[in-house]
């Protein structure tokens, strides 16, 4: 979605209320599966010092892998975007301005598994506090 900057010469606001849905072109090679339905509420105006300023409120679900079981699970994100934007910009590709601030959302690791009992490859069962004991070199190192 374009969105015409150059309104802001004769009216005061321009108000965004989307709904948008990133391509496979956008989701390669950035751990999203799928991203649909963004939602983004906000607006661009002029402050004070005539600036180009936009306030966003985005919010979707992205699908990414499940670092447990690598099966393909949601990820609720919400994020509040406060920007001066340069003034000679005329126009603003609303897609591709929001996909730096997504991609900075996506989690290194996420899991929805219950991770009191995790498995290795072999099938034996560690309990989480058993994770944190073995093969800790600093283990000690905190003991009265």
């Amino acid at each position: 979605m374009i969105i015409n900057i150059t309104d802001l010469n004769y009216q005061d606001k321009i108000l965004i209320n989307e709904t948008l849905n990133y391509s496979k072109d956008y989701l390669k090679d950035s751990g999203i599966l799928k991203l649909d339905n963004v939602k983004v509420n906000g607006s661009i105006t002029k402050d004070y010092e005539n600036n180009n300023l936009i306030k966003l409120e985005v919010a979707g679900e992205m699908i990414i892998l499940d670092a447990i079981t690598s099966l393909e699970v949601p990820y609720e994100f919400e994020i509040e975007i406060e920007e001066n934007l340069e003034n000679s910009l005329k126009t603003l590709d609303l897609i591709e301005f929001l996909w730096h601030y997504i991609v900075l959302e996506i989690p290194i690791r996420y899991t929805k598994s219950d991770t009191s009992l995790l498995k290795n490859k072999y099938g034996d069962i560690y309990h989480e506090e058993e994770i944190h004991e073995v093969n800790n070199p600093f283990k000690d190192f905190f003991k009265e």
